[in-house]
């Protein structure tokens, strides 16, 4: 996993610890104009990283606060994760 913007993976757990992990083969295309328009209304920065599970590449998105996780997991679907 790449971690952003140079954060350790816990550092980045702390701050950010809501996260969606949602196939990335899902978020193409119109999908990924509506990823960036969810994240401009919401007034949130984009931060994710790839993630390869069961031989399959996904996208975690991560938010600081649980409101917005739910609200794009809603939107997209995927996996609400934790970290917290």
């Amino acid at each position: 996993m790449t971690r952003a913007r140079g954060q350790s993976r816990p550092m980045l757990n702390r701050e950010l610890p809501h996260q969606v992990l949602v196939l990335s083969d899902s978020i193409r295309g119109h999908a990924f104009n509506c990823v960036m328009a969810f994240h401009d209304d919401a007034g949130v920065p984009v931060r994710n990283c790839t993630v390869r599970k069961d031989d399959k590449w996904y996208l975690r998105f991560f938010f600081a606060e649980r409101k917005n996780a739910v609200a794009f997991q809603l939107a997209f679907g995927g996996e609400l994760l934790n970290q917290s």
